[in-house]
């Protein structure tokens, strides 16, 4: 039953360890991970090329259908 008790309050202070300290450091590496994702995306050739091909996918689908009778 001490052993019980014992596990018991070893978890509890376990888990108040974890929401004090890990749980915002993972937090806090999670927002920095997106930074700087958005960062390299924006970066990055092959994101540029997408948006050009699409963009002028897009500009030909609308100069195809404006008709100027």
């Amino acid at each position: 039953m001490f052993l019980l008790l014992i596990l018991f309050l070893a978890m509890l202070l376990f888990i108040k360890g974890f929401f004090k300290i890990v749980l915002p450091a993972l937090i806090i590496l999670m927002i920095l991970k997106f930074l700087f994702g958005g960062l390299m995306l924006l970066l990055s050739p092959h994101f540029w090329g997408t948006l050009l091909v699409i963009s002028i996918i897009v500009w030909l689908v609308r100069a195809s259908r404006s008709r100027y009778y």
